[in-house]
């Protein structure tokens, strides 16, 4: 059967994304109470293994749901199922991790259990067109993830959290060392940059909320327009960077897009952190400032790279 070139987004992946959101609020949050220096390097570390750990999750399901699904009863109930598991999940989210490094690891290994069952399950049961070995690839960087978390569920602190990042670093980049499988099992485009963006624009609309809670009527700070003209603009390249993508690509894997996109996310969400500080009237470190301009430029250049690899062309 002949391979469609395009694949539309459904409804249920985009109440999926909505947990993604609330995640990272929670993230945030839990980095705003660790210290009064978001540029902490431990600090900003941690916060970006966390942030690692639910992007790797949103991204092999989101490769999952490229490649496999098809609309049926079973692929629509592991959504519920995992959506469920990733909400307890953020729960274990903590300022002092090794508290509930625990569930933390427990939860996250179910959760990578569950992915796991769900590729080998749509391959058996339905899809024919994408090769064993890509479900093998894929699988057994989870569960090596899994094998990994399980040893540092039975080590001290703090060697169990550096194991168990070490597990997360493995399942965030090991489809890239098996490269020609997933060239040979081509991803719809189209469908993932969607997702992306998707996801990006839910993040600008996290950027929004944070800037409303700090207006009060009875002050109005010049900060709070200058903060508002400051997200729009990066809404408006971000959109003229999206447009300028070409949802067609001959790109076969979308490794690369996926790669700008953590680099993406990440910075904006890291710059909307630090906006919010600004506002709030809190002490501003000089390695903020910093860290704030370092993101800035991290967001732009990630954008125009995707734009220069992935450019439409007549």
């Amino acid at each position: 059967m002949e391979r469609i070139d395009k694949k539309d987004v459904s409804m249920t992946e985009l109440f999926f994304d909505l947990i993604f959101v609330y995640v990272l609020s929670t993230i945030n949050q839990t980095v705003e109470s660790i210290s009064d220096n978001l540029m902490a390097y431990e600090d900003l570390g941690k916060s970006f293994m966390l942030f690692l750990v639910f992007f790797s999750i949103w991204i092999y399901r989101t490769l999952l749901v490229n490649r496999f699904f098809n609309k049926k009863w079973y692929q629509y109930l592991f959504v519920f199922i995992d959506m469920y598991l990733i909400i307890i999940l953020s729960k274990a989210i903590n300022a002092e991790f090794q508290q509930t490094f625990k569930p933390f690891v427990i939860m996250s290994t179910i959760i990578y259990l569950s992915i796991v069952i769900q590729y080998y399950m749509n391959h058996f049961l339905d899809n024919k067109d994408v090769e064993g070995k890509l479900v093998k690839t894929y699988t057994t960087g989870l569960i090596l993830t899994i094998i990994i978390s399980i040893i540092s569920l039975f080590l001290p602190a703090p060697i169990n959290f550096w194991v168990y990042f070490v597990g997360i670093l493995i399942v965030a980049t090991f489809p890239l060392y098996f490269y020609k499988i997933s060239h040979r099992n081509p991803v719809f485009f189209n469908h993932l940059t969607e997702r992306l963006s998707l996801l990006v624009i839910l993040i600008f609309g996290e950027g929004l909320v944070l800037l409303i809670q700090n207006i009060k009527l009875t002050d109005l700070d010049i900060k709070y327009v200058f903060s508002f003209i400051f997200i729009t603009i990066l809404f408006i390249f971000y959109t003229y960077h999206y447009k300028m993508t070409d949802k067609n690509t001959t790109s076969q894997t979308g490794f690369l897009t996926i790669y700008l996109h953590l680099l993406l996310i990440f910075s904006l969400d890291t710059l909307f952190l630090l906006m919010n500080k600004f506002l709030s009237h809190e002490e501003v470190h000089s390695t903020e400032i910093y860290g704030f301009i370092i993101f800035f430029i991290i967001f732009i250049i990630g954008a125009i790279i995707n734009i220069y690899t992935h450019l439409e062309r007549e």
